[in-house]
């Protein structure tokens, strides 16, 4: 036997990722399931077209490009000069991944097309979701632009509703040096969720002052001159900001939009600088480390006043509205890819002269994964159906299965469901997929904790990039105190009285289609929790919040899996419902089990595992 070296001996075949679009069977359900059947064409070409694209040659140079040469301020001139012009400096791997990220409509989606026969809000989060896993975190400067156009919309009749309608079109646009993006500005030194430390103070304007002039696009400044200190702010490079802000004696919390450019006074045709912005430095991260966060100084700052003084809270809600449902869909994005890999490295990656693939106990560990990323894909899509028809997306138009087997028809039932579900998506979404990532860099030995050359295979990538997701837009102690909020605030007993009726819905469909045990069990979990959230103490239900997250997230889960494999007769469908309520215990033997595990991670592609 001849010995190995550096160019001889066993060199391990490269795994190959399918396009997510034809491989990935739960999102594949969650197509059936949210999309007119058949699929439009135009959507099913697009996505099958974007599921090439974001495993590419160029996209992965982007991504390698955007990773290793990552943000870096120059501060000053050679001559101690500070530079207002052009601190920021980014790669050019990110600005391309932003670019295709806007030019593939990203955002747009949501905004276009308002007499199509489907739920724009789906489509858009289908595609997001194919990009997660290649995007290097542009869908966060994504999310908060998406938000802010949300937020404008609302204020099309105001006082400056022309100027909020101007920068809404560059928000919702595809067209590149044309469309903006946003950030969101609220994270203090104080606090990130908490804004009621906010020290970033705003004063209206009387007469002429120094910082008065014009936006990049010509357009005049805001009346109001914003001076404070900003502590986490991504998206630094961004065209604009929505932040919050103190006004008036009373320090009332009140919302601004600001461009982030202004002319320069006396200066060139064109020039610009940052609007009385000074970046002091940026945040050195665990993960995603091309995108640029920053600690901002904002120095007599020009802005425009959201809605009314005083409303800072109730406005930026909006945006925290659609940036948490973005997180939602990062989480599983991100996880669905790095299931894809394990999948790939399973089918080349040999142990003990057998494919990975082909080893029961292997194969196993991924199945109980996948039944997770299912069970949190229905919740995740649930919630996105429910966003769009909140939005004014009307049933009359909607001929999906989802509309007769799951979704309410009353809007107020809509907005109930949304209200109470969306912190328990963002928070089980999150932690289930970094629990599940872990899993994946697992799966391919130590070649999962590399970061991998090969940037389609870089799980431990993602992996980093993911963690925020349990942090970013509120931790899970914020959207179990947000829970609470929903069920014992104002409109509590509405939500409680949608939630009752909807899961009782479920159970009735459950009983009828075979699952009569499965909707006992969950009945009973129901029962528990409602009692206990319409009887004990607001405080007990906080300080019991992340239990209550954990047993919502399973009777939730529990009734759409159920009510997505009532649906049809697909037995894969009705297999993961089981697994998912009964915890993977049954009463069959361990090879049949085997087999069943085959099906969920690789569908019908080849025989059962050899045993």
């Amino acid at each position: 036997m001849e010995a190995s070296s550096s160019t001889k001996g066993f060199f391990q075949p490269k795994p190959i990722i399918p396009p997510q679009f034809l491989e990935d069977r739960a999102l594949q359900r969650i197509i059936s399931l949210h999309l007119p059947s058949p699929i439009p064409k135009s959507i099913s070409e697009d996505l099958l077209r974007f599921s090439h694209l974001v495993l590419s040659k160029p996209i992965l140079g982007y991504i390698a490009d955007a990773e290793k040469n990552t943000p870096t301020i120059k501060s000053h001139s050679s001559f101690g000069a500070e530079n207002k012009e052009d601190p920021l400096v980014t790669t050019e791997g990110w600005r391309a991944l932003q670019d295709t990220g806007i030019r593939e409509g990203i955002v747009a989606i949501a905004y276009e097309g308002s007499k199509d026969k489907w739920n724009h809000r789906i489509h858009q989060y289908i595609k997001y979701h194919v990009w997660s896993g290649s995007s290097a975190i542009v869908t966060c400067p994504s999310a908060m632009t998406d938000g802010a156009a949300k937020l404008l919309g609302c204020h099309l009749d105001d006082e400056y509703g022309q100027v909020f309608a101007k920068a809404r079109a560059k928000l919702i646009s595809r067209e590149n040096g044309v469309a903006w993006t946003s950030g969101q500005w609220m994270t203090e030194r104080k606090g990130g969720s908490d804004v009621r430390g906010t020290e970033t103070i705003a004063t209206r304007v009387t007469g002429n002052d120094e910082t008065d002039g014009f936006d990049a696009d010509g357009v005049p400044l805001g009346p109001w001159k914003i001076n404070g200190f900003k502590w986490f702010s991504s998206a630094t490079d961004a065209n604009m900001t929505i932040l919050l802000a103190k006004t008036g004696k009373d320090d009332q919390i009140s919302a601004f939009y600001a461009p982030l450019r202004r002319r320069v006074r006396g200066g060139a045709d064109g020039e610009t600088e940052l609007n009385g912005i000074r970046i002091q430095r940026l945040k050195n991260k665990l993960g995603t480390k091309p995108l640029p966060t920053a600690e901002l100084e904002l120095k007599g700052m020009r802005g425009y006043i959201i809605g009314k003084e005083g409303q800072g809270v109730k406005e930026i809600s909006t945006v925290l509205n659609i940036t948490r449902m973005q997180n939602i869909v990062s989480a599983v994005g991100a996880w669905g890819r790095g299931l894809a890999i394990s999948r790939a490295f399973a089918r080349v990656r040999t142990s003990g002269g057998r494919l990975l693939c082909d080893i029961p106990a292997h194969v196993r560990g991924l199945a109980q994964e996948h039944v997770k990323y299912w069970a949190h894909m229905q919740l995740a899509y649930f919630i996105a159906a429910l966003l769009g028809r909140s939005e004014g997306f009307s049933p009359s138009n909607d001929s999906s299965d989802a509309r007769s087997w799951m979704l309410p028809e009353a809007i107020k039932d809509v907005n109930a469901l949304y209200r109470v579900l969306t912190p328990l998506a963002k928070a089980q979404t999150a932690l289930s997929s970094i629990y599940g990532l872990r899993a994946c860099m697992e799966s391919l030995g130590g070649v999962g904790y590399l970061e991998n050359e090969d940037p389609e295979l870089n799980v431990a990538r993602i992996f980093r990039d993911t963690n925020v997701l349990a942090i970013w837009e509120g931790t899970t102690d914020i959207m179990a105190d947000d829970l609470v909020r929903s069920i014992r605030g104002a409109g509590g007993p509405q939500v409680l009285s949608t939630l009752k009726a909807w899961l009782d819905k479920a159970f009735t469909v459950g009983r009828k289609s075979g699952f009569e045990e499965q909707s006992s069990i969950l009945q009973s979990t129901a029962e528990e929790l409602l009692s206990d959230f319409g009887s004990k103490d607001k405080e007990e239900l906080k300080f019991k919040g992340k239990d209550y997250l954990r047993e919502l997230d399973f009777l939730v889960c529990g009734c759409l899996l159920i009510l997505d494999a009532a649906r049809d007769p697909d037995v894969l469908a009705r297999e993961i419902a089981l697994r998912w309520i009964h915890g993977g215990n049954n009463s069959r033997s361990w090879k049949e089990d085997s087999v069943w595990d085959r099906k969920i991670v690789f569908g019908d592609e080849s025989a059962q595992a050899k045993l």
